[in-house]
């Protein structure tokens, strides 16, 4: 059994990823969220790791990996994915990713169904945009002027010094270091324009999807992100959807962990026996 952090240099940048399980079992690859890295699935990889050959990446620009440029698009991860997993010699994959890297995972199985054999997505994005055009407009009007709102700290650090409480301001600058600390989701969540994301989205090519699809989503999560998970679902012909009771998305458990490893089992075992279509 390995347990270990390495990274190797791509074209792109750096990629740095967490190793778990034996190397003669199948892969499985862990692509993390929006707003996290790739230790958002210690939880998960660890009893995982007891049947599969687990690797946690942390996505081209996000945690440890570094970029020669910001990633300016999905495809630039893809891409950067598809080197990594050919520099390792890692194919086919199950691919499982979580909002953003569900998008990159479901990206990838569209370009690449034949290294593909399973994909779990859980709460993913890039169906539409309706999971975040709620907070997109004044997202990214804030990062587009960033001086004003560190003028807004100032003026709530004065005000704040003269009050009874500091939570205005300490929330404030929760809110701008949380942002500052992820400028990849930043630039391809809200700096670019809507035209472009759209061009990534997947909902259009969605009938063209391949591979076993199982999508995972809490019923602690905002409704918009649910019903996106919802459509993903609807939209992919070789699908499953599970709810997972009381637990939001981001706190992945044991609970998400039952739910992929009985979807794995069961598509491993049709490909074992020959008996599922090697797409």
């Amino acid at each position: 059994m390995r347990d270990l952090i390495s990274r190797i240099k791509l074209s792109a940048g750096q990629i740095f990823w967490r190793e778990a399980g034996e190397s003669h079992r199948p892969v499985l690859i862990f692509l993390h969220g929006s707003w996290d890295d790739s230790r958002q699935w210690q939880k998960i990889v660890e009893p995982l790791s007891k049947n599969f050959h687990c690797f946690a990446i942390d996505l081209l620009g996000f945690g440890n990996s570094t970029a020669i440029e910001m990633p300016s698009s999905i495809e630039t991860e893809v891409n950067c994915l598809d080197e990594f997993l050919h520099a390792l010699h890692l194919r086919p994959v199950y691919l499982i990713g979580h909002s953003l890297g569900a998008w990159v995972a479901v990206r990838y199985a569209l370009e690449y169904p034949d290294l593909v054999q399973g994909v779990v997505a859980i709460a993913p994005e890039g169906f539409s945009l309706t999971s975040w055009q709620q907070y997109r407009r004044f997202t990214k009007w804030l990062l587009a002027h960033p001086y004003l709102f560190q003028l807004w700290l100032k003026v709530l650090e004065i005000l704040t010094s003269v009050s009874d409480s500091a939570y205005p301001l300490v929330k404030s600058q929760a809110y701008w270091n949380f942002f500052n600390k992820f400028q990849t989701t930043c630039y391809l969540f809200f700096r670019r324009s809507r035209k472009v994301i759209c061009s990534e989205l997947v909902a259009d090519r969605l009938s063209q999807f391949r591979p076993p699809f199982l999508v995972l989503q809490s019923d602690a999560d905002h409704r918009s992100t649910i019903e996106q998970s919802q459509s993903y679902a609807k939209a992919v012909r070789k699908s499953e959807y599970r709810v997972v009771q009381n637990v939001p998305s981001p706190e992945l458990d044991l609970q998400f962990v039952r739910e992929i490893k009985r979807f794995l089992d069961r598509v491993q075992t049709k490909i074992d026996r020959e008996e599922v279509e090697l797409w």
